[in-house]
């Protein structure tokens, strides 16, 4: 990704405490390190399929702290950050991904078609419109027995063209359920520009026909994330709605690994690269004086041997 000398993205701590913000550091790099290494693994032949998320870790990152642990949070293909913030062990996610009994899928799967549900996490559907569905379904509940908790529920720009996008949306609206709906707008779905997809200007502006409340945040930015999560979270557990968070970031590698980016215009990437969420939040942490490079430096170091221990203990695993 391109480097640039200073923050491009305007980050803005308010009331949040050093501890918070350097642990919301070492949450973003984390499922970077892993997917940097998940890729050397694909090319070795030791895994067989990689969704790659890299550049989008604010998202899923920011919005997994800002829950509790106890609430319920639907995935997608690009969320690695949902399974790392919420502690899943590397070492099971890996034998997921090389489709060992030790995996959640007892080897029936070797890509993200699984979840975690000790951990509040339920798996993606592939066409990942259903799924929203599944949210406001959980939302009810909470609501019925008064719980005071909310679920997230992550989808792509590309699934809001599908039919159960508008009939979850529809009946969280009707029915003032707890749900907060997540779209990661990073500009295709699948091969498709959104251009050839829908004529609004943004996605969230559906939101007004649903009756429902929208907000659009700069998805590269963990803090505005993570507060604006944070905010509606608390809001919905006293008073249940439905909210859409319409999340701006791009996709920098294919939909999957092995079909390429030709039809994505170079200079998308060069703009884009400049944004990179983990590379503009340690230049702002490092210019608040709450980070240095040498810690930057051994957090990294650190990270690595755990991830590389980890993997070994997968490696270890019978098939």
């Amino acid at each position: 990704m391109t480097k640039v000398s200073e923050s491009v993205i305007a980050y803005k701590k308010g009331r949040l405490s050093k501890k918070t913000l350097l642990d919301l550091y070492k949450k973003i790099l984390k499922p970077r390190l892993v997917e940097e290494k998940m890729l050397i693994l694909l090319r070795q032949g030791k895994i067989g399929k990689w969704f790659c998320g890299i550049g989008q870790e604010a998202i899923s990152v920011g919005c997994t702290a800002a829950l509790q642990p106890d609430e319920y949070i639907f995935s997608m293909h690009r969320t690695l950050g949902v399974f790392t913030t919420r502690e899943v062990p590397l070492e099971r996610l890996s034998a997921q991904w090389q489709g060992k009994n030790l995996g959640f899928t007892n080897g029936r799967d070797r890509s993200f078609h699984f979840g975690a549900p000790e951990y509040h996490i339920i798996g993606m559907i592939s066409h990942l419109g259903p799924q929203l569905s599944l949210a406001s379904g959980i939302a009810l509940s909470h609501k019925l027995r008064n719980e005071g908790r909310v679920s997230l529920a992550f989808t792509g720009d590309g699934a809001t063209s599908q039919g159960e996008f508008h009939e979850a949306m529809n009946v969280a609206a009707v029915w003032q359920l707890p749900v907060i709906f997540v779209i990661e707008h990073n500009g295709y779905g699948l091969s498709t520009p959104n251009s050839e997809q829908f004529r609004c200007e943004n996605l969230s502006d559906r939101a007004v026909g649903y009756g429902m409340r929208k907000v659009i945040i700069d998805g590269n930015n963990v803090l505005e994330v993570y507060q604006t999560i944070s905010k509606l979270a608390k809001e919905l557990r006293k008073n249940p709605e439905p909210v859409m968070v319409e999340c701006m970031t791009f996709r920098m590698h294919g939909h999957e690994e092995a079909s390429g980016t030709k039809y994505v215009p170079p200079h998308l990437f060069e703009e884009w690269g400049k944004k990179d969420p983990i590379d503009n939040y340690e230049m702002f942490l490092k210019s608040e004086g709450l980070i240095t490079d040498e810690e930057i430096a051994d957090i990294r170091k650190a990270m690595k041997a755990d991830i590389n221990a980890r993997l070994k203990k997968a490696y270890a695993e019978p098939e």
